[in-house]
């Protein structure tokens, strides 16, 4: 099972790529997939208190589990005030 990861802003600046590709095997939830991102790419920025994720397109919790071919996305954190 292959899943893909899109980076944005910084994430895609400091990884120097917009998307990857990661094999999995079954039963993956998007919550496997921070930890392989967190573990093989640490210099990439996720706040533990602040992700937010989607999956082909559409917000998502840390424990769907992910089809073959899915897209995952941690949106970067935005502040402002």
């Amino acid at each position: 099972m292959y899943v893909s990861v899109t980076f944005l802003g910084l994430q895609r600046a400091k990884a120097k790529s917009d998307q990857i590709q990661i094999r999995f095997s079954k039963k993956t939830r998007v919550a496997d997939v921070l930890a392989y991102i967190k573990k093989h790419h640490p210099e990439l920025p996720f706040p533990e208190d602040a992700i937010l994720v989607a999956v082909n397109n559409k917000i998502s919790s840390m424990e769907r589990i992910l089809k073959n071919k899915d897209n995952v996305t941690f949106l970067p954190f935005l502040g402002g005030g």
